[in-house]
């Protein structure tokens, strides 16, 4: 899951409420309907250069083929000549030497399923890239919500049982609103769905194997493809893996850890770096002091979803800014919020974890019309895990619980918004906590960078305990959430993984 949560950074996503049950088994496969791929033109105007679209239409509810259908945006990317390298036989035929077609699971909720053709694409030349717009989001019957709702969800849940009561009425008429649509599609935005939704994907395009790629949520879509088609995988890269086997208390608090080690990295960072603008400082002091003129109202203009400052938003300014553009930035942020003022440029509005909330208030704050519902696939999550906080007391207990493992961060504002915004909402897909299966004789390999507060290494850690044998765990020394592959050293061990299942065939595609 990338689960994101601001403009500068993509982040993870989440896990289930209750551990694995013997009682529970794993929702059988049905067997896809026939179908076929009907390829137009793309209506996106960012669409990755090269790539075709096309529309293919699945069941609303697998278990029901009749019930209905909706139409899936699809995406393909093939390998050039030049990318797909060559072998001297096969140019004399004019045959285009291609390793494989790989399968992406897009990050999200809510990206699109060409997110990663650019990064597969110089990774991994030689393969063809096909993907779609899971249910539920992008150009494929899209989730929408209202609105005004949508700002109304806190990151942490209020552990005063008045405030946890209105939250409660809010979510209560968020749901209510939320919809794509289809109410009977709205019921089955799971990732079991999406799987099934990706193997007619590949029986449409009559290829009888595939390699699967999954980004944070799409490492999910990926587990539960491996679990009822794993047979048609020939590799599998997970990167930023998702553990769904976890409960709701166990997520929020590895995720808290995960924070928290990326800040006690970046504190180190500062005690030995003469260009740290906090060098000779107490870091988690300037920290503090930073939230504490944000909750006074001390800081001017917005932060990065154009709402005012607060001591959530300070947190998450300096765990996205040391992910992506660095600790260097990072420190001359955190300085200058503790100083009272903004780091950032006047915010325009758009982008970002709370899409609906950050692009309203930024049209808001340019005299626009806020309209009443907008596209918000955040949601879905709450199809797969069982994150609702039932009550006040159970919040005031997972913020302890967070504090305790995070004393300076105190929580992961990416995890326990899940908390507030699953709510009122439904009930998960049934076995939605299993553990991680694959049907393929192949290993998994799964990918993790060493300081990630979206997908912590040790989520990956028990999913590879979960496969056993058909797992190797790859974990790069880096801080953020993905682009694992930029290491030379992990890139190598990819690569080598993906050509040892993968050797050049040779035919249409």
């Amino acid at each position: 899951m990338s689960v994101k949560i601001t403009a500068l950074a993509a982040m993870g996503a989440l896990s289930a409420l209750g551990a694995p049950s013997a009682a529970i088994a794993a929702p059988k496969a049905p067997a896809p309907v026939a179908a076929d791929v009907k390829w137009g033109q793309c209506a996106r105007e960012d669409i990755t250069k090269g790539a075709e679209c096309g529309t293919l239409t699945v069941p609303v509810d697998w278990s029901k083929p009749k019930s209905g259908t909706v139409d899936l945006r699809v995406f393909r990317l093939k390998a050039s000549d030049s990318d797909a390298g060559s072998e001297t036989a096969q140019e004399a035929k004019g045959a285009k030497p291609v390793k494989g077609t790989i399968l992406n699971f897009p990050s999200g909720p809510g990206e699109n399923g060409d997110i990663a053709f650019a990064s597969l694409r110089e990774a991994l030349p030689a393969y063809d890239l096909v993907s779609f717009d899971p249910r539920g989001v992008g150009e494929s019957a899209p989730l929408t919500c209202p609105t005004d709702k949508m700002g109304k969800i806190p990151f942490v849940p209020p552990t005063d049982t008045a405030a946890f009561n209105a939250l409660r009425h809010n979510q209560k008429a968020f749901w209510a609103g939320c919809t794509t649509g289809d109410r009977r599609l709205d019921e089955h935005l799971d990732a079991y769905s999406t799987a099934r939704d990706a193997e007619a994907l590949r029986k449409a395009l009559k290829l009888d194997k595939v390699n699967l790629y999954g980004m944070s949520y799409g490492t999910l879509l990926a587990e539960r493809y491996l679990g009822l088609f794993g047979e048609h995988v020939n590799g599998a890269v997970l990167e930023g893996v998702m553990n769904p086997a976890q409960s709701r208390r166990e997520f929020i608090t590895t995720a808290a850890a995960g924070t928290e080690a990326v800040f006690d990295r970046f504190r180190a960072w500062c005690a030995g770096a003469t260009g740290c603008a906090l060098h000779g400082k107490d870091v988690a002091t300037v920290f503090r002091a930073a939230q504490r003129n944000a909750d006074a109202g001390r800081i001017p203009g917005g932060d990065f979803m154009g709402r005012p400052w607060t001591a959530v938003s300070v947190s998450q300014y300096v765990d996205a800014t040391a992910g992506i553009k660095g600790f260097e930035e990072a420190a001359q942020g955190l300085l200058a919020l503790s100083e009272g003022r903004n780091p950032l440029p006047e915010f325009p509005g758009g982008g970002g974890r709370g899409q609906g909330e950050t692009t309203t208030q930024g049209q808001a704050q340019a005299g626009k019309e806020i309209p009443e519902t907008f596209p918000y696939a955040d949601p879905i999550v709450c199809s797969d895990f069982d994150m609702a906080v039932p009550n006040a007391n159970q919040a005031r207990r997972d913020l302890a619980a967070t504090r305790a493992v995070a004393p300076v961060t105190g929580y992961s504002a990416n995890s326990s918004l899940y908390t507030s915004t699953c709510l009122a909402g439904p009930k998960p897909a049934k076995g939605s906590s299993l553990p991680v299966t694959t049907r393929g004789a192949n290993q998994v390999m799964l990918l993790s960078n060493t300081h990630d507060s979206s997908t912590p290494a040790a989520w990956a850690t028990k999913v590879a305990a979960q496969l056993g044998k058909k797992a190797v765990h790859v974990v790069t020394d880096k801080v953020g959430h993905g682009n694992g592959m930029t290491d030379p050293d992990t890139l190598r061990k990819v690569m080598a993984y993906m050509d040892r299942l993968n050797p050049s065939t040779v035919g249409a595609r």
